[in-house]
């Protein structure tokens, strides 16, 4: 037996401070994150396909076009999935005010045409379902991609990858500095959110408060100042909703029941996910025989948890909510093993968000909560959603390599 310092030392790539990237044996990473996201990959085509394969044919002769684009965008997301797998994050400020700064341009300018009326919106910045939340790159009768047609980039979906990135990189060090980084957090928060807010998108807006509140609970900050916040954030959001017909709406359905049979309410919705449910019973219809598809709006995103209720039934319900529990435990597991408080928290607000998303919509399509659209990452459909979940998973996976 070779002795300690006669024994060959494995070869890893050890970064320069110069470095922005780290290029090393992706064998290192932690292989239970990357199997059960290459899993759920796989089961979000799956119900996809089965979701959207009447409507697809119907509409544009081809079973398989949601797939096919589904299957593309998982593609293209995955370089973005390795440059975060192999980033330095000795710079991940720098890269965080650059990130800031282009998600506060975006949703700046969202923001005034959310103000603005519908019928003032233009090409580029279009109202659908009285919100403005998405830019167009290619608008009609600008040439259209091959397959794909318009191609649209939702900024909010953006925003939650920046303000982690933002909060984590900076709040250990104005807490090394001994400077109190509530303002700091509540400002960047605060501000993101209301952008949101104006599209109007309240259910991100939401979500982007809950990331940026946990990333500030874990950072050990003072607690104090933000419990004094609660009540005043409550105050705000009664007021936001009754001051909004629409959200008020929603609540009231949400409180009475169903409401009208009109197919664009949110009575509609909830009555038509919670029949998928039923549907399902403990086994599910099968595999492609839901038929509450035919009636659920953005049944491929908004509503997709409904679908695997009513196909897999309350054992695939299951199945597949272990799954994305595994997903958030290896995520946290790897947080706890950073010895850096940036990085950790990096780990936490990922893990964070990919888990409020998942318990909004799992919440909404179980009628616990007033029905909103919150697509479950990796398994929803959507170019945007899909780009950016693996973008933060490959903070994740790239971070486990270097614990």
């Amino acid at each position: 037996m070779l002795p300690n310092s006669a024994k060959p030392k494995r070869n890893r790539k050890v970064s320069r401070k110069g470095d922005y990237f780290v290029f090393s044996n992706f064998k290192t990473g932690d292989k239970g994150l990357l199997m059960v996201v290459a899993g759920l990959l796989i089961a979000g085509l799956v119900v996809i396909y089965s979701s959207t394969v009447v409507h697809s044919q119907n509409v544009f002769n081809d079973p398989y076009r949601f797939v096919v684009l589904q299957l593309g965008w998982i593609i293209i997301s995955l370089f973005g999935f390795f440059f975060f797998y192999n980033f330095n994050y000795d710079h991940v400020r720098r890269l965080s005010y650059v990130f800031m700064g282009l998600t506060v341009f975006f949703l700046f300018i969202l923001s005034i045409s959310g103000i603005l009326p519908c019928d003032m919106s233009n090409v580029f910045m279009p109202c659908i379902n009285e919100a403005n939340r998405w830019f167009i790159l290619n608008p009609s009768p600008l040439p259209q991609l091959p397959i794909i047609g318009e191609l649209g980039f939702q900024p909010s979906e953006f925003a939650k990858l920046s303000l982690i990135l933002f909060l984590s990189a900076n709040i250990p060090i104005l807490i090394k500095s001994r400077k109190t980084p509530f303002v700091f957090y509540i400002i960047a928060t605060g501000l993101v959110s209301l952008l949101v807010l104006l599209q109007p998108n309240m259910s991100t807006a939401v979500t982007l408060f809950l990331i940026g509140s946990t990333i500030y609970f874990c950072s050990g900050a003072s607690l104090k100042p933000a419990f004094l916040m609660v009540p005043l954030g409550l105050v705000l959001a009664i007021v936001f909703i009754l001051t909004s017909p629409y959200r008020r709406e929603r609540l009231m359905t949400f409180v009475q029941g169903y409401g009208t049979g009109d197919d664009l309410s949110s009575g509609y919705q909830i009555k038509q996910v919670s029949i998928a449910l039923g549907n399902g019973g403990l086994l599910g219809v099968g595999f492609g025989q839901s038929k509450q598809k035919y009636y659920l709006p953005e049944v491929s995103s908004d509503s997709i948890f409904a679908i695997i209720g009513e196909e897999f039934g309350f054992i695939g319900s299951i199945a597949f909510l272990s799954a994305y529990i595994f997903l958030l435990y290896r995520g946290f597991k790897i947080a706890l093993e950073q010895d850096d408080d940036a990085r950790r928290l990096l780990c936490v607000g990922v893990t964070t968000w990919l888990g409020v998303q998942l318990l909004i919509h799992v919440s909404a399509n179980s009628s616990l909560i007033p029905y909103t659209g919150v697509p479950i990452p990796l398994v929803s459909y959507g170019g945007s959603s899909m780009l950016f979940s693996l973008m933060g998973l490959g903070i994740l996976a790239g971070l486990s390599k270097r614990s």
